[in-house]
């Protein structure tokens, strides 16, 4: 089976130069696209984006558009969401609100619906749910670990199925709770996408803490309506790990492996934000590892070395050329 490359794409809404870029995209040996579809994009853009899709597979790329940033239960962009909707917000543990959709607020979910209507509306081939995950809080000066979410809702839910009061402190039920929420809330997003013809791909960060809502992945992979199950293992720059390149192969085994007995799709990030001058070649080297660990899908964080965000890449064009040497490999076995 072929490899699948893709490449993560934002920050410019304008169909011209998105004609250009998709032909730089060709050239650096993509077969897809990652386009984000913020709540900005939602209220401002939904007619360009048509355009930005459409544009993209004018070149033969694939499209997958992101939930970037939506309610800031995903990773990405900024929102307005718990702006205009308070009622719909987190409430922490301590009782203070905090400005992230509770996962069982049907305002929000209601809002996702609308969201994906749109997304379908511009013909993409996949929707991307980007790192959803719970706010946690460690403890600091002498204040308590904080996390969410224990609004009304969450407390009435949790004494339906524990039968007794939600603790303030965090423990097993409570991060039993919080897992089963966020699967809840993945199979009613991505069930109501297969409703509009549109395939699912997820991604999860790499955390083995269960405070931050990640008990285990084999409940989300096992969905019915997800497609395709991917991670991110992010590294540049760490001092605790053996190298760039092990640490790359021992998480792409684990998530081929895990796929594998799901009979599901899968995916995997690397790295090409905020990578220091001179490590360039680090992005040729993940690439290549993750496809010897066994990966039939290889994705690049982002699009120029994310040179049109504050995390770019120092070198940003030097850091691109490594993502399309890295996937020239891929492709042509060269």
């Amino acid at each position: 089976m072929p490899v699948e490359t893709g490449v993560a794409y934002f920050a410019n809404r304008m169909p011209r130069h998105i004609r250009e870029d998709m032909r730089d995209v060709v050239e650096h040996h993509c077969t897809y696209v990652l386009h984000t579809f913020s709540e900005n994009d939602f209220a401002r853009h939904r007619e360009v984006m048509k355009d930005i899709v459409r544009i993209t597979h004018d070149f033969g790329l694939k499209v997958w558009l992101d939930s970037w940033g939506m309610g800031r239960v995903f990773a990405g962009e900024v929102s307005g969401f718990c702006g205009e909707h308070p009622e719909a917000r987190e409430v922490l543990s301590d009782g203070a609100p905090f400005a992230r959709a509770c996962l069982y607020a049907p305002e929000f979910r209601k809002f996702m619906q609308d969201w994906t209507d749109a997304a379908a509306a511009t013909k993409p081939e996949a929707i991307f749910w980007d790192e959803p995950n719970l706010p946690y809080h460690e403890p600091e000066q002498g204040r308590p670990a904080r996390w969410g979410c224990r609004c009304e809702r969450c407390q009435s839910l949790f004494r339906d199925r524990f039968g007794h009061a939600m603790p303030v402190e965090m423990d097993e039920e409570v991060i039993d709770f919080r897992h089963q929420s966020v699967v809840d809330f993945l199979d009613f997003v991505t069930k109501y996408a297969h409703t509009r013809d549109l395939e699912n791909a997820i991604c999860c960060m790499i955390a083995k803490d269960t405070r931050f809502g990640d008990k285990n992945w084999d409940d989300i992979i096992s969905l019915p309506a997800v497609d395709n199950f991917g991670t991110d293992p992010y590294c540049h720059g760490r001092t605790d790990i053996p190298s760039v390149v092990s640490y790359y192969s021992e998480h792409t085994r684990r998530l081929v492996d895990l796929v594998k007995r799901y009979g599901k799709a899968h995916h995997i990030w690397v790295q090409a934000f905020g990578i220091k001058a001179g490590c360039e070649q680090e992005i040729v080297d993940a690439i290549v590892a993750v496809r010897e660990a066994g990966s039939e899908n290889i994705a690049a964080w982002g699009f120029a070395g994310c040179e049109s965000n504050d995390y770019r890449c120092q070198r940003p064009e030097i850091a691109w050329e490594a993502i399309g040497e890295g996937f020239r490999r891929l492709r042509w076995q060269k």
